[in-house]
């Protein structure tokens, strides 16, 4: 992502910027080693403050007075949707009245399957169409079980397992927006998949 000027020049050294909304985030950061992997991964140690124009603003504690707070699933779902076209890719194979699945379709389909395990799923507020169970079953005459069973054999894993990330949310109170801080156990999680703590805090439209 192209970053305006002031961002680059402001950025305390140890840091990556992430943009959530029109905010720039500075968050601390280090690299190390991952067996198996050939680059070292990135890993976010919390956030360092924000960046404008007039400079970094280095992050405070902070007493908001809101009755309005909307919590939002965003770890599970990520890690999910990394394999998002491996499952379409399996699913080439369906019809509807004769005519194969369009991909988006084949892809509106397993985000279906990622909110039916995680209905906290930010996929919820998506623009992409989510089919109910009911919907599933009449339309592509898909079984919930067995498709389940074949998101396990793609992500090579017990779904169960991955129940941790299902905890890792995105919040917004009152129009700003913050991240539920990993847990150990959650933060060794990602250390085992060998996933950047970036790719399961973003938010795909």
């Amino acid at each position: 992502m192209r970053y305006p000027d002031y961002v680059k020049n402001f950025r305390p050294k140890g840091t990556v910027v992430k943009k959530v909304g029109e905010t720039y985030y500075a968050y601390y950061a280090t690299s190390k080693r991952v067996p198996g992997k050939k680059y070292p991964v990135q890993v976010i140690k919390g956030l360092a403050g924000r960046i404008d124009a007039q400079g970094f603003h280095e992050q405070t504690r902070m007493v908001l007075d809101t009755k309005e707070v909307t919590i939002r699933e965003c770890g599970f779902t990520n890690y999910l949707l990394l394999s998002e076209d491996e499952y379409a890719a399996r699913l080439s194979y369906m019809q509807v009245n004769g005519k194969s699945i369009p991909m988006r379709t084949r892809r509106e389909i397993y985000r279906s399957l990622i909110v039916y395990l995680s209905d906290n799923s930010y996929l919820n507020e998506s623009t992409w169409r989510i089919y109910t169970t009911e919907e599933l079953a009449d339309k592509f005459g898909i079984g919930i079980p067995t498709q389940l069973g074949v998101v396990s054999r793609v992500l090579e894993r017990p779904l169960s397992e991955l129940d941790p990330l299902k905890y890792i949310c995105e919040v917004e109170i009152d129009g700003k927006h913050f991240e539920s801080k990993l847990t150990k156990a959650q933060a060794e999680m990602l250390e085992r998949l060998g996933i950047d703590e970036e790719d399961i805090r973003r938010r795909e439209e």
